[in-house]
């Protein structure tokens, strides 16, 4: 594989960033969300290239959380192209991610995802903060959280901006 590089992605990017995610999810439609989250001013984008080509993108929306006056992030979507998985590239966005958020006193990051993936990438254990929405009683193990700092979150509930905020999302 040719050097990866991690840039915050651009308008021109967007295009190539949506046609990504069929090909890494061919089973969900995540181009919507995308989409929203591409414009929106809470979200940190994040576009991994190999050579010339678009290879990964990360998500990262900044968000609040009841009762608690840190600063977290939600981390998803998340996709690599198929020919470039198990290439450490996920992993990678995923650090850069967690460097630039620390950088913002971002106190952790918050995941829905692959519980033996994401303990990989240092989402050890189950988020003390609740979901936005109820979480269909499977993915409970699913919402993960890594500290950024030693001031991460240890209760209260997920505030997410509008492109988050609807239920079917969650459940």
């Amino acid at each position: 594989m040719d050097a990866t590089r991690i840039t915050i992605s651009t308008p021109e990017d967007h295009k190539a960033l949506l046609a990504l995610y069929p090909e890494a999810f061919p089973d969900e439609d995540l181009t919507g969300l995308v989409a929203d989250l591409l414009g929106h001013p809470d979200v940190l984008s994040l576009t991994a290239w190999t050579g010339l080509s678009i290879a990964g993108h990360a998500v990262l929306t900044r968000c609040s959380v009841t009762d608690d006056d840190t600063r977290v992030a939600l981390l998803g979507p998340l996709c690599v192209a198929p020919q470039a998985q198990r290439q450490g590239l996920g992993r990678a966005l995923i650090e850069d991610a967690a460097r630039q958020l620390k950088a913002e006193s971002v106190s952790a990051m918050l995941v829905l995802g692959d519980p033996n993936y994401y303990t990989l990438c240092g989402f050890d254990q189950v988020s003390p903060v609740a979901a936005p929405y109820p979480l269909k009683p499977e993915w409970r193990d699913a919402w993960r959280m890594r500290p950024l700092t030693d001031a991460a979150p240890e209760r209260g509930t997920l505030r997410v901006p509008t492109p988050w905020a609807d239920p079917v999302l969650w459940s």
